[in-house]
């Protein structure tokens, strides 16, 4: 909401018109008149058959947040239905921001929007409309939950999650007594709702539906512009800042309250929590508007133009004064409690499933989730209500990746079929793919999935050797088929579980903190134990995941990998590196996870982020083992590797390389590990952190002495973290350990948001 007008003038009229002939290429143009605003210049101009609104940023408006805004007007042009916004036009070099000079020298931001007609709600019945707003305020929420740019992701006094802070700053600038001590008054009732903030979801939000944004016409709401104040924040500061001046100037403030939120709420349902706080915020943004309002007056004492809402803003709050807000904050809360009603889609979802798929497919958490969208580090269910992912390793550089997408889906207009047709994008991605990996692994082949992968890695080194026996790792996990379940202990040895297959040896877990043997520096000893495994019958391969995932997110002690896999050449056997969980440039500091021990595998086997959601695998080997697989039977399959897959897979190592998710994964990684140290040293429950990157394990103990596995402490944690919008899960032998896997876009306001949500969680626990 605009206050004071210190905008600066930095073109003339006749300035703003040439720019738009020269950049936008619109001849004929007429300006018509300056805009109000606080930040920017604003001008309205007229072209021969439309009008423009022309848009120069002021100094403290970055690329990045105009980029943000664009891309969010776009979002909700695109998706939200019954309302326009304002949408920018690409200049003639197809740009939709310029870069131009101001009379003061310094080079702005300029954009030229397309004019969006209609009447400010100002100037219309609120009374009236208020079920109307808050339907299109519901429908842009639900077009902007999913919507995530870096530009929104900053701090701004208009953010309702700001208000402690510029209330207790600015407060005292207040120069009439009385007024102060009304706001002194309102501000107190309002801490609960305030120190809630940091529980609410939150998604990207406009956050500046005041009156003068608001259009209508012909009785309806027709238009939302100024997209300025646009910012990650609370989903609930979108119905707050609309209702704030919605109630301004009505004749039944908590009516239009009442009828705004029930519209709302039907078109973007609330959960409870935000319910509550729904009518306590909205005064909250007009006492920090009022209070910015006093702050500007004292640093533009001669300026006139204040907010026009400005005086009605203090009438309101005189009047909240005398109303108990308790009481009216939860006849609003209540209008968001729809009457009883047939089950919830999730639960007729739910049984349907129940009924159509077999139940050995299991379901996350004690509360299912109704998963519909994802979008970077994101998931959302069919509320909207957003979930940071931390556990989808399969969707490697975010979820819905528009590069990844853009490049499936263009491939697939054109062309999918088999690899028995010549095709760029098959070599292309195999020489992408071998490029990554240390010499002598040169030759590829592709499938499907990690449990495909795995199956023709031990069909080559079955191949390779003319042997048939296998050594695995204890507690390892390497695929679903018959042959890979019975060389995965974590499946053989757990329910269900029929032993090891035929030829099946098991080597002990290389964990340095359960493990029979103990400490960094246990890694020759362990490898000392493979080594004897090895020596008991003749193998044909020796498979290691790398990082062991289902063994509980194991990082190997110095030295066990690398000297195993030479121990297992020297047996003559195929050493075999299993990547499908931990390659891909996770584990931060090098591209491989055997890389962090300078192993050297015979083949490494890959699946799960290669395509970013998409299925695809591939097993990489030396030139000597794959020649010695092409023995006269013909290896194909019908999927791996057509055109589609690898158009996502080579989009897959552009990101990678384009948006440095290595080197983010080092650097988030690190600072998430520090963070879950020092929960280790401030909860007992925690008795191991562990892993590199952003593959990382808590193992929970009920007594660090016996180290007593905490396996229902463990799943508790984790459907404590998903009622709070975190996704975590479990894992290892003992089921103790959490997983920690995310997406590499993951960032380090969420890594800080996940310690938080575990320090909660532990904390609850640790007092339940």
């Amino acid at each position: 909401m605009s206050t004071v007008d210190r905008s600066p003038q930095l073109f003339a009229l006749d300035e703003a018109r040439d720019l738009a002939r020269e950049l936008w290429g619109i001849d004929g143009v007429e300006v018509l008149e300056a805009l109000p605003s606080e930040r920017d210049q604003n001008l309205l101009l007229a072209g021969p058959s439309e009008r423009y609104v022309f848009k120069l940023a002021g100094p403290g408006d970055s690329r990045q947040l105009l980029d943000a805004q664009d891309a969010a007007i776009a979002r909700v042009a695109a998706t939200a239905r019954g309302f326009a916004v304002p949408s920018p036009l690409p200049s003639a070099r197809g740009r939709t921001i310029e870069r131009v000079a101001g009379r003061d020298g310094e080079l702005r931001l300029a954009r030229l929007l397309r004019f969006v007609p209609g009447t400010p709600l100002a100037a219309a019945d609120k009374d009236a409309l208020a079920s109307e707003l808050g339907t299109v305020l519901g429908e842009l929420t639900a077009a902007l939950v999913g919507f995530r740019h870096p530009g929104a992701v900053r701090t701004l006094q208009w953010d309702l999650r700001q208000s402690a802070a510029v209330l207790a700053t600015h407060a005292g600038e207040i120069a009439d007594a009385g007024r102060r001590a009304l706001l002194e008054r309102r501000v107190a009732s309002l801490r609960p709702a305030l120190d809630a903030l940091p529980g609410l979801r939150t998604s990207v939000v406009h956050n500046d539906a005041n009156d003068y944004n608001v259009l209508v016409d012909d009785g309806r709401v027709c238009a939302l512009i100024d997209f300025g104040d646009l910012v990650e924040s609370v989903t609930i500061a979108e119905p707050a800042v609309g209702l704030a001046y919605a109630m301004l100037g009505a004749r039944e403030p908590v009516s239009v309250a009442r009828r705004l939120a029930a519209a709302f709420h039907q078109r973007f349902p609330l959960d409870p929590a935000e319910a509550a706080v729904l009518l306590p915020l909205a005064l909250a943004r007009l006492c920090v508007s009022v209070t910015l309002a006093a702050h500007q007056r004292r640093l533009a004492p001669d300026n006139a133009y204040l907010s026009i809402s400005e005086r009605d803003a203090w009438a309101l709050l005189e009047r909240f004064d005398a109303i108990a807000l308790d009481d009216a904050a939860a006849r609003v809360a209540a209008a968001c409690s729809p009457p009883p009603r047939a089950p919830a889609p999730g639960a007729r979802l739910l049984e349907r499933r129940r009924r159509a798929i077999g139940p050995s497919l299991s379901l996350s958490y004690r509360r299912p989730l109704h998963i519909v969208r994802g979008a970077g580090a994101y998931l959302y269910d069919e509320t909207g209500r957003a979930y940071l992912d931390c556990v989808n390793n399969v969707c490697h550089v975010g979820h819905a990746h528009p590069r990844v997408v853009e490049a499936a889906a263009r491939q697939m207009a054109v062309l999918n079929t088999n690899t028995r047709y010549l095709h760029e994008h098959l070599v292309a991605y195999a020489e992408r793919l071998a490029a990554t990996l240390p010499d002598p692994l040169e030759v590829c082949f592709f499938a499907c999935s990690g449990s495909e992968a795995n199956e023709l890695a031990l069909r080559m080194a079955r191949a390779a050797t003319g042997r048939r026996d296998v050594v695995v790792l204890d507690a390892a996990y390497h695929g679903n088929t018959s042959s890979l379940v019975g060389m995965s202990p974590y499946k053989f040895a757990g329910p269900g579980g029929r032993g090891p297959g035929e030829g099946v040896h098991v080597a002990p877990l290389p964990d340095p903190y359960r493990g029979p043997h103990r400490g960094p520096a246990s890694g020759g000893r362990y490898a000392e134990d493979a080594r004897a495994v090895l020596a008991e019958a003749p193998a044909a391969a020796f498979f290691a995941e790398s990082l062991p995932g289902c063994g509980g997110q194991i990082l190997p002690p110095a030295g066990f990998l690398r000297t195993a896999f030479e121990d297992a050449r020297a047996a003559g056997a195929v050493a075999v590196a299993d990547e499908v969980q931990v390659g891909l440039g996770r584990v931060g500091s090098r591209f491989w996870g055997f890389e962090l021990d300078d192993a050297a595998p015979d083949i490494v086997t890959m699946g799960k982020p290669l395509g970013n959601g998409h299925p695809l695998a591939a097993v990489v080997t030396t030139r000597a083992i794959a020649e010695a697989f092409d023995d006269g039977m013909e290896y194909f399959n019908t999927f791996g590797g057509n055109p589609v897959s690898c158009a996502a897979g080579l989009a897959v190592l552009d990101v990678i390389r384009d948006e440095q998710l290595d080197a983010r994964a080092l650097a988030v990684g690190e600072r998430l590990l520090g963070a879950l140290r020092e929960l280790a040293a401030r909860h007992a429950l925690v008795g191991d952190v562990r892993g590199a990157g952003l593959y990382l394990g808590i193992e929970l103990v009920r007594e660090r002495g016996t180290l007593e596995p905490a396996a229902a402490e463990a799943a508790g944690v984790v459907n404590f973290a998903r009622e709070h919008g975190v996704l975590l899960s479990t894992d290892g032998p003992l089921h103790n350990v959490i997983k920690i896997k995310p997406p590499l876009v993951f960032g380090h306001d969420d890594a800080d948001r996940l310690a938080q949500t575990l320090d909660d969680a532990l904390a609850t626990l640790g007092t339940a």
